[in-house]
């Protein structure tokens, strides 16, 4: 794999790993909300 492949892949990974990371944090702060409104 050339430089250039290796960074736009790294650039991707990276890129799934922080829309995976916020998309996780928004459930867990909506459901947080939930449980804390529930209680």
């Amino acid at each position: 794999m050339n430089k250039q492949g290796k960074a736009f892949a790294w650039f991707v990974g990276l890129w799934l790993a922080g829309v995976l990371a916020v998309t996780a944090l928004a459930y867990f702060i909506r459901y947080t909300m939930q449980w804390v409104g529930l209680v």
